[in-house]
């Protein structure tokens, strides 16, 4: 789509000169928006209005359609076919993508590498001005401009300004939309729980299989418990952003507005300005991998409850299915299930390794079970003062293999560990005893066992879960 900027902002470019008072403007839009429809409009608008261009095109690269889109107002109108007048000119686009380098054309309709463009067709004259936005070695955005009005309207002045400030509004567009792709994401995980709920429920009511159902939403409890943290690191990340640190650089411009050529001038304060701007690009780009991690995590998590739930409703209809995997794989992926769980409650985690065979097992019921332990282990601990550390052990023993997780928590009384397994026992204040039940009824299912051993309370506990060593078929 076609914003047109010139007759919302006359003033903002005279000639090929740049207006420094627009650059003020062009940070202030950072600060403005949130939601990357309306950042990429204000996007178009300001740097439009720099340059003095009658429209601005603005095309992202989406990861999902593995293709280029214009900006989120016009999603529906793809990009297209080259024969076929699009909502961008697709000659300036290609060209800007292959060669990753910012291009000005005097009049588009008397270059012959554009002329042919379906685009211009019936169009009399066009500067055209075009950037490529480059991330890690390709272009992941590109901001076009437009003047119809007159050939040549476009100067080196305007494209080394409006290049060093794309970056960092791209920047902070890519943030918001990763956001945006965050929260719809844990929005859609949500509704896919509550039905799932739903259907257990149902389940139970109509099959009688209420043990079934308890375990579910009490193995789904525990690693909701990581879906939520990572939720909420995101939000207080989104909250602390450094791009809130461009409102400084804008009240420092509006205080300097009535002599920016001293300000921008040899010993000015505006010699700082290039320089802290990519300092804070840097920043931007680090929180958004950071971002990306954290959704990772969060997504690995959703995951493991989707395979528990599918697991648990054809519990009574089908036979288990066995798969290739290495033990320490499924280890690992449950530490990092619980990751940020350990790092809020500041749990060291000590692995112990030996080799160890692949071999065949049922990896979403094993994983149910190491998911338990850990939480369990990370639970005892809440109350211990000074250092807490869980100790995880892998061995290759004699046809079996075998996992221990010790804590250094509350530990187990005698009287206690005679119940340790049983149904409904537990020493938690909101337990429900289903977890560790559950867990050694489906260890003695696989074919293997699952035991517990402490000195006593305040000396810890240690689980041993012990699975066959099948071999891999």
């Amino acid at each position: 789509m076609a914003l047109s900027v010139n007759e919302a902002s006359p003033d903002f470019c005279k000639g090929n000169c740049v207006d420094p008072m627009a650059v003020m403007r062009a940070l202030h839009t950072l600060c403005a928006d949130t939601d990357p429809a309306s950042l990429e409009a204000r996007i178009e608008a300001v740097l439009g209005g720099i340059v003095g261009a009658t429209s601005v095109l603005l095309a992202l690269w989406d990861e999902e359609a593995n293709d280029w889109l214009p900006r989120s107002n016009d999603r529906a109108a793809a990009i297209g076919d080259a024969a076929i007048a699009g909502p961008v000119p697709l000659s300036l686009l290609s060209h800007a993508v292959h060669t990753a380098k910012p291009l000005v054309v005097a009049d588009a309709l008397a270059d012959h590498r554009f002329s042919m463009d379906p685009y211009f067709r019936d169009v009399e004259c066009c500067s055209a001005m075009a950037i490529p936005l480059v991330r890690r070695g390709s272009p992941r955005a590109v901001l076009i401009f437009e003047n119809r009005a007159a050939p040549g309207a476009f100067g080196d002045s305007q494209l080394e300004t409006v290049s060093a400030i794309a970056w960092l509004l791209i920047v902070t567009l890519d943030n918001a939309r990763s956001y945006e792709r965050l929260e719809r994401r844990v929005i859609e995980q949500a509704q896919q729980l509550r039905d799932a709920q739903a259907r257990i429920a149902a389940l139970s009511r109509s099959d009688g299989r209420a043990q079934i159902a308890t375990n579910v939403l009490h193995n789904v409890g525990n690693v909701l418990t990581s879906v939520n943290v990572s939720a909420h690191v995101v939000s207080k990340q989104v909250q602390e952003s450094p791009s809130s640190r461009i409102a400084d650089v804008a009240q420092l411009l509006s205080e300097a507005s009535d002599d920016l050529q001293a300000f921008f001038g040899p010993g000015g304060k505006g010699q700082h300005v290039p320089a802290y701007l990519r300092e804070l690009s840097q920043a931007l780009e680090a929180e958004r991998q950071q971002l990306l991690a954290e959704l990772q995590r969060l997504c690995a998590s959703v995951e493991h409850i989707k395979n528990v739930i599918a697991m648990q409703q054809s519990y009574a209809s089908s036979g288990r299915l066995m798969e290739r995997a290495l033990i320490t794989d499924l280890v690992e992926d449950a530490l990092r299930i619980q990751e940020a769980s350990m790092s809020r409650h500041h749990v060291q985690v000590l692995r112990d390794y030996a080799p160890v065979e692949i071999a065949a097992m049922d990896r979403t019921r094993v994983m149910q079970i190491l998911v338990n332990l850990v939480e369990n282990a990370r639970q005892a601990m809440d109350e211990v003062p000074g250092e807490r550390r869980l100790d995880v052990a892998v061995r290759q023993a004699a046809g079996s293999i075998v996992v221990s997780v010790r804590d250094c928590g509350c530990g187990i009384s005698p009287e206690n560990m005679q119940h340790i397994f049983s149904h409904g026992f537990t020493t938690k204040t909101e337990g429900h005893g289903f977890g560790l039940h559950s867990c050694s009824i489906a260890a003695e299912e696989m074919g293997g066992s699952l035991a517990a051993y402490s000195e006593g309370p305040g000396h810890g506990a240690t689980f041993v879960l012990q699975l066959p060593a099948s071999p891999a078929a």
